[in-house]
């Protein structure tokens, strides 16, 4: 029996890409703390300005050249900060592709800073045990969503 080899990897968004990042997007917001609808135009807007900010990342992965999904990370006063964290293509979940994906995400943004890395996730987003599976915590929890920070990082001082 023959065994396909599998490529997973993440790249830099590009232009090319907005219309599913659009599309991901809008499909799941009921996850986001944004909730309108995008538009083409908004889309575009956001990448323009995406391009200009320094240390804000998003990622596409990839599956044998295959866009499964989006994932970004930033920096905010001194902290990684992950948002938009999306699997576009759900036949691919819950075959530890995006795990994977954040995991090689979350080792180049240490290799840029070594920074504390948190994120913010909804409380109804079914993402929030993904995120503890994958090494995060809560720090706070408010009304409507927790603060997580990933546990290679609990030792490390939040500016």
């Amino acid at each position: 029996m023959a065994t396909q080899t599998l490529s997973l990897t993440i790249r830099s968004a590009n232009e090319n890409d907005l219309e599913n990042l659009r599309q991901w997007k809008n499909e799941q917001r009921e996850f986001f703390f944004y909730k309108d609808i995008i538009t083409p135009e908004q889309q575009r807007a956001w990448f323009v300005k995406f391009q200009a900010r320094n240390h804000d990342y998003m990622f596409i992965v990839d599956l044998n050249s295959k866009a499964i999904g989006c994932m970004g990370i930033r920096m905010l006063d001194e902290v990684w900060d992950i948002y938009n964290v999306i699997l576009g293509l759900p036949d691919y979940g819950k075959k530890g592709y995006m795990g994977q994906a954040l995991q090689a995400m979350l080792i180049y943004a240490q290799s840029v800073s070594q920074s504390p890395i948190t994120l913010q996730v909804l409380k109804a987003n079914p993402a929030v045990e993904w995120y503890k599976k994958n090494g995060f915590v809560a720090i706070a929890e408010q009304a409507d969503h927790y603060s997580l920070i990933h546990q290679s990082q609990t030792n490390k001082e939040i500016p």
